[in-house]
């Protein structure tokens, strides 16, 4: 008399070795934990700073929780890694901007006021 399959395989396979069950519904193997941050809303809000590196960031930080829902984790980190870059880079250079813009248009306002308009 044969023993039936256990309840974690009703097919009667045995999981592979050393890995993760496969999920039987097609689907990529659940990772383990939660997936990385996506760093989304830093990255539409870094568009009204510096929208050419912010473009990058939204891009990557989409593609988190698509890689991670693969089965993708390595790729998921990595598209982490490189949304937070993008939106770091386009807010550093977003105030950069803002701190110049303000500091040209306090210059043009002292120079103008120097003026000697007698002739």
């Amino acid at each position: 008399m044969s023993t039936p399959p256990g309840p974690q395989d009703p097919y009667g396979a045995q999981p592979p070795a050393g890995g993760m069950p496969p999920n039987y519904y097609g689907g990529a193997p659940q990772q383990p934990g939660p997936p990385p941050q996506n760093y989304l809303v830093w990255a539409i809000i870094s568009v009204f700073l510096c929208w050419p590196l912010a473009i990058p960031a939204i891009i990557f930080s989409t593609q988190v929780n698509t890689k991670w829902a693969q089965g993708d984790a390595m790729g998921a980190q990595e598209s982490s890694r490189k949304a937070k870059t993008f939106a770091l880079w386009a807010t550093i250079a977003g105030a950069v901007s803002i701190v110049l813009w303000f500091a040209l248009s306090a210059a043009g306002i002292l120079a103008a006021g120097s003026i000697d308009s007698t002739y």
